[in-house]
């Protein structure tokens, strides 16, 4: 009966053991943050070709290091067939737009880009030296490099910032002049 007893309180020990040190507690304190924005576009003809693309830029910003992803998909529109692909996605720090051209923009701020025709996804990964020098601020481009293309579609962008919360106080009106 004691070698029984003694089985049984050594099991019992050894699971209240694998329960306090479980990491399942741990990990719900460290959730990171993660805010998605999907947004329409429309890509219009470029005006000059590949020297003067017709471009749409969305800017972020980032509250702490991590992943930025970019889903972009063309739901209609027109791609010429021999333009290859005519559009391009990119990631680029906000630094590097200068009066909101994006044909002169310099190679270092630009994170991460890619052509496509239909869809494409990609990711830039920001460590916290480098969020500390940006502030956290990218510009997610399209660009429309194709004078006979133009597309419509969805881009849907990830990135590690705070989802801001509805406001219950009324929007304030704005008089232009």
């Amino acid at each position: 009966m004691n070698k029984v007893l003694t089985v049984v309180c050594s099991m019992l020990s050894c699971l209240l053991i694998l329960a306090i040190s479980s990491p399942v507690p741990a990990t719900v304190g460290q959730q990171r943050l993660k805010k998605t924005e999907t947004h329409k576009y429309t890509l219009y003809p470029a005006p000059g070709g590949e020297k003067d693309p017709y471009s749409v830029y969305f800017p972020v910003k980032l509250d702490e290091p991590g992943l930025i992803t970019v889903d972009v998909e063309v739901g209609g529109g027109k791609i010429k067939g021999g333009e290859g692909s005519p559009f391009k996605v990119w990631i680029v720090e906000a630094a590097g737009i200068k009066d909101k051209k994006t044909n002169n923009i310099q190679n270092k701020f630009i994170k991460k880009k890619d052509r496509f025709k239909t869809k494409e996804s990609i990711t830039y990964a920001v460590d916290a030296g480098e969020l500390s020098r940006t502030g956290g601020e990218y510009v997610i481009l399209l660009s429309n490099l194709g004078k006979g293309s133009h597309a419509v579609g969805t881009i849907t962008i990830t990135y590690p910032a705070m989802e801001k919360q509805d406001s219950s106080e009324p929007r304030q009106r704005v008089k232009r002049d």
